[in-house]
């Protein structure tokens, strides 16, 4: 066969599949790679909504308290977006928080300001990215189906009788939010690690 045949006949191949795809589609033809192999990610860069009490009564409140640290919890139903929380003179923002989540701050006494109240599936199966001192590190797991961006993570400290004693702060660079696991330096033995993992790109 010659040359010019096979090209002729993968072409004729090429706009026989693609016609198939837009008939498919109803008449909607998607050259998204991602949206044609059903890979693509649902987890949005960017949420409109604006702070403002929980609908179902919850809140984010401090669960925990110790020197310099703290330990807050969302109680509602819905997950808890872009989450102020200030002491004194300095504010930390937490991302985001899922239903029963809890996360360290390194702050005295916090206050927790006005939240963005979103429903979970508009996380569009965002999971939180979880961190494990183990041996030389901390082990990172992401689940989600794209990298989110590091805001650093908080590193808390317990006493022998697990309360809080302090902690420190990773910075950015230190901490991933890549999927699937890493592992990175840092993390004493018995430390928890917070990782601040943020849906936005910016």
């Amino acid at each position: 066969m010659s040359p010019m045949i096979r090209k002729a006949g993968t072409a004729v191949t090429a706009v026989v599949a693609f016609g198939l795809l837009a008939f498919l589609g109803h008449g909607r033809f998607d050259l998204d790679q991602n949206r044609l192999l059903g890979t693509g990610c649902a987890i949005p860069a960017k949420i409109t909504a604006r702070p403002g009490p929980a609908p179902d009564g919850g809140a984010v409140r401090v669960a925990e308290q110790g020197p310099g640290a703290a330990v807050l919890e969302n109680t509602s139903t819905l997950a808890a977006y872009r989450i102020p929380v200030t002491s004194g003179a300095r504010t930390v923002e937490v991302p985001v928080l899922v239903p029963g989540q809890r996360i360290g701050v390194l702050l005295d006494r916090p206050a927790v300001g006005p939240v963005i109240w979103i429903a979970p599936e508009a996380l569009g199966g965002f999971t939180p990215v979880t961190a494990t001192v183990v041996p030389g590190g901390v082990r990172y797991r992401s689940e989600n189906c794209r990298a989110l961006t590091s805001r650093g993570a908080a590193v808390l400290f317990r006493d022998a009788g697990g309360r809080l004693t302090g902690g420190e702060q990773l910075p950015p660079a230190g901490v991933s939010c890549a999927p699937g696991e890493r592992l990175l330096p840092g993390g004493a033995p018995g430390a928890e690690v917070f990782p601040y993992c943020d849906l936005r790109t910016e």
